[in-house]
This record gives C-alpha cells, sequence and structure tokens, in this order.
C-alpha cells in the first residue's frame, strides 16, 4: 500500500468511526444551547458573566443556532460559557465504502442499460444474471478507477 492509499484508508477510518458515534443524534427541538442550559440548570447571569453578554444577546444567540445563522465560534464561545464542550462534524450519510458502492452502482447501471439497449437493437440481449455480474464489475472498477466524472448526478 503507497502513502497515498495509506492517507487515504486513515481519512476512512476517521469519517466511519464518527458516523457510528454520531449515527441517530439528533438536535433537541430548543436547540443544544438552550436544552443544556435548561438541563443544568445554570442561572442565565452565569452564562451572561462568563460570556460578556448581555441577556437579549443570549436569547439571540439560543434563537440564531435554532435558525442555522449561529456561527461555529459563538457556538464554541457560548458552549465554553456555560462548561460544556462543543463538537462539529460533518459525515456521509453512510460509511464510506457504502457510499462509494451506492454511488458506483448507479453509474454501472446508467452505462450498462445504454450498452443492452444498443446489444437489444442487435438481438444480443443478456440474461438478468449476467448484468448483475457486469453491474458488480463496473461498480467495482468505477471505485477503483474514481474517474473525474463520478460524483458527477448527471452521468
Amino acid at each position: 500500500m503507497n502513502i497515498k492509499e495509506l492517507a487515504i484508508k486513515q481519512y476512512r477510518e476517521i469519517i466511519d468511526s464518527t458516523i457510528s458515534k454520531v449515527s441517530g443524534l439528533v438536535t433537541p427541538t430548543e436547540g443544544w444551547l438552550r436544552t443544556n442550559r435548561k438541563a443544568l440548570k445554570m442561572p442565565t447571569n452565569v452564562i451572561l458573566k462568563k460570556a460578556g453578554i448581555k441577556k437579549s444577546e443570549l436569547y439571540r444567540i439560543e434563537k440564531a443556532e435554532l435558525e442555522g445563522t449561529l456561527t461555529l465560534n459563538k457556538l464554541k464561545e457560548t458552549a465554553k460559557a456555560m462548561d460544556c464542550e462543543f463538537y462539529y462534524a460533518i459525515v456521509p450519510k453512510e460509511s464510506i465504502d457504502r457510499t462509494l458502492k451506492e454511488r458506483a452502482r448507479r453509474h454501472a447501471v446508467k452505462i450498462l442499460q445504454e450498452a443492452n439497449i444498443q446489444m437489444k437493437l442487435e438481438e444480443q440481449a443478456t440474461t438478468k444474471a449476467q448484468i448483475e455480474y457486469q453491474v458488480n464489475e463496473v461498480a467495482d472498477r468505477l471505485v477503483r478507477e474514481m474517474p473525474a466524472w463520478f460524483w458527477d448526478d448527471d452521468k
């Protein structure tokens, strides 16, 4: 395994382990900040003092979190003022392997459908088992080669 492949393997391990840690994580309806504040029974004046903000600003921050307009830095600062940790992650919906295989399979089906139409016109249609085998082969090749158009949804 060369260094580039090793690095990619390590990136994938990081992402896949993070997926397992955050899967099923749902933001509370009142947002993380307000939910933590209420769960901790932390007086707002304590947060205001530690964060160096006014009461109206705290409520604006909590509202902005729900609206998705709060900056990451402000989330981090407010969490710290509440003696909380701030975590941030972006992960695919499924494992890296599964994500790649599903996308490759969709591309393979498209590619082979076009080829199969041509073969039918020439009266050389293939069986379902042959098509399935070909789809798997093409999908595996696409994952290995990762052509430039792999992530293009229009291909």
